[in-house]
């Protein structure tokens, strides 16, 4: 099935209608017996993330619905994305729920890594399906995820993401720096800052996850990774296009704080909490971080916009984290509930009140929604979603982005041109898709 990015955007006109009525109902209005397992535990592993941060204070609350205890283990992300294909592929694995990504469903599925929840969401012991509303409250495109990996459903998306820029309000203020809207603004802006205070100018991905936020820019500027067609992968990077992005990529992270090559997620939301950065390029989910008096030393000093616009227009890369059963459950029954509680319209609203944009329509009706995000935020999320990305999901996903990966390093240390760097890359995935 085709993910069509600009849906999300549409459908919050066309559910919130219906999402209105939904964001009241409570656990005591579906038809199921919540307590059927009651004594019985679950196994949940999670990445540290902010919708993590938020769900877990909740967690009682479904050990009080339920009488069961959930017994939770949490990683950092950079290590839990490590840890979780090992254990897999070791068949250690020992989680009965556990966070997953949309470009690990094809490998995921294939392996026989993930269960199927179709047959979960059909059961009416364990399912409401009125009362729990997938088809009718969650987006169009969030649907879309759930089967992204093309053999079977396996996922409910758990957060709604956009690749945004956020700023220091008071650092491009006090140098006179307008909001850049386009990519050669951004550098110049990161340049001034750069000259002008004595923090970096933006903080950018540079470690192994790097090809997250430079898809967005590849896309904005004509670029692609590779084009899927059923089985046949393409590689499509030694192009024009993708020698510029990856250029202009690499010319921003020179001008992020030092040892840019080792930053994740973890790395970039600390170099913007504790201010050592005046602009962040990633994904609009740190924003409550941003706002949070007690990890943040930035707030009231922040400001956010729609993701740069490119030589081929705005593409920022969309993220949706989802939430999946182990194959290898004993207690998949156990798990669904949990599963279905944590996804459910309920608790998306009270995580849209934490800051969490949710992949249900009726999450983002909810009464305070509008205190918590401002409009600027809300108007810089849906203007980045109405032509918002996806990277390409593919078996041999994870595999072609470790070679991206190193050559795109190479790049930010000026130890090989864009365009040579560009040229091995392709060879090199040439030679793992067998070409």
């Amino acid at each position: 099935m085709r993910f069509r990015p600009h849906r999300l955007f549409l459908s919050l006109v066309v559910l919130l209608g219906f999402a209105a009525g939904l964001a009241q109902i409570g656990f005591e209005d579906a038809q199921i017996d919540w307590r059927q397992f009651e004594g019985e535990e679950i196994d949940v592993f999670f990445a540290r993330h902010p919708w993590q941060e938020a769900i877990e204070p909740l967690i009682p609350e479904f050990e009080a619905l339920t009488g069961m205890r959930v017994r939770l283990v949490k990683l950092p992300e950079n290590e839990y994305k490590t840890r979780v294909p090992a254990d897999l592929t070791a068949s250690t694995f020992r989680f009965d729920v556990f966070m997953t990504e949309y470009y690990d469903a094809p490998k995921y599925q294939a392996e026989n890594w993930t269960a199927d929840l179709a047959p979960l969401l059909a059961d009416p012991t364990l399912t409401d399906s009125t009362w729990y509303a997938f088809q009718d409250d969650f987006f169009p495109g969030a649907q879309d995820i759930a089967t992204i990996g093309g053999f079977y459903f396996d996922r409910i998306p758990i957060t709604s993401e956009a690749q945004v820029l956020v700023y220091r309000t008071d650092v491009l203020e006090g140098l006179g720096l307008a909001v850049p809207t386009n990519f050669e603004e951004l550098l110049n802006v990161a340049q001034a800052v750069v000259d002008g205070t004595e923090i970096a100018g933006i903080t950018l991905r540079g470690g192994p996850a790097i090809w997250w936020p430079l898809y967005g820019v590849m896309r904005s500027f004509g670029g692609e990774y590779v084009t899927v067609d059923g089985d046949t992968i393409t590689p499509a990077l030694d192009t024009p296009e993708g020698v510029a992005a990856l250029d202009m990529y690499a010319r921003l992270a020179r001008l992020a704080p030092a040892g840019v090559t080792n930053y994740d997620w973890d790395e970039i939301n600390s170099a913007m909490l504790t201010g050592q950065a005046a602009m962040f390029l990633d994904s609009s989910v740190i924003f409550p971080r941003l706002q949070d008096p007690t990890v943040s030393t930035v707030v009231g000093r922040i400001g956010i916009a729609p993701f740069p616009v490119g030589p081929a227009g705005r593409h920022g890369h969309s993220h949706y984290w989802t939430i999946s059963l182990a194959e290898s459950s004993a207690r998949k029954a156990q798990g669904w509930l949990f599963l279905q509680w944590a996804t459910s319209a309920p608790v998306m609203a009270e995580l849209s009140l934490a800051g969490i944009l949710a992949p249900r329509a009726s999450a983002w009706d909810v009464d305070g929604f509008d205190q918590v995000f401002p409009n600027e935020f809300i108007e810089a999320v849906k203007t980045s979603l109405a032509s918002a990305v996806i990277s390409p999901a593919n078996l041999k996903f994870f595999e072609l982005m470790d070679p991206l990966r190193a050559d795109a390093q190479n790049v930010i240390l000026e130890q090989k041109g864009a365009a040579a760097a560009a040229a091995d890359v392709q060879a090199e995935w040439e030679r793992i898709l067998g070409r």
